[in-house]
């Protein structure tokens, strides 16, 4: 039995729900929305300062994080990517929006990024996030970027 207690079916199955719930009212409260817009606040924070310690608590352990370019990350290819790095010298978030919907929260927003690569190259995304609740806390689940034009 998986030590995490959710399965990667478990997990496609918390996004899919996720997603079409996403356009649904619910009942959420206004400190679920506050912490999950937290949550993806750390989680920008951390992967413009390649913060492993806060990354490490934030991912979850099946996490499945898909690029634009079709490469998709674990959470152990993520955090040996980017934890103790500065990949990114700048990510900046706008037009993002919120939904909690259970345990389930879902999070869009437009992404741009400037990589530290020698052409400092920049990443202009729209992003989905899919966090479950974990105890008092989220915890990112699955990230799909789809690129968009500049």
């Amino acid at each position: 039995m998986d030590k995490s207690g959710i399965t990667r079916r478990e997990a496609l199955v918390a996004l899919g729900t996720g997603i079409a719930a996403a356009g649904m009212s619910s009942s959420a409260s206004a400190a679920d929305n506050s912490s999950l817009e937290a949550a993806s606040e750390a989680l920008r924070r951390a992967l413009q300062e390649g913060d492993g310690k806060v990354l490490t608590a934030l991912l979850h352990d099946h996490m499945t994080y898909s690029h634009s370019d079709g490469r998709v990350w674990t959470k152990e290819v993520l955090l040996s990517t980017v934890a103790g790095k500065q990949r990114y010298l700048s990510v900046a978030t706008s037009e993002q929006t919120v939904d909690v919907v259970g345990e389930v929260g879902i999070v869009r927003h437009i992404y741009d990024v400037v990589n530290n690569d020698e052409k400092k190259s920049r990443s202009h995304l729209k992003v989905l996030l899919c966090w479950v609740r974990q105890g008092q806390g989220w915890q990112l689940l699955a990230r799909s970027g789809t690129g968009i034009p500049a």
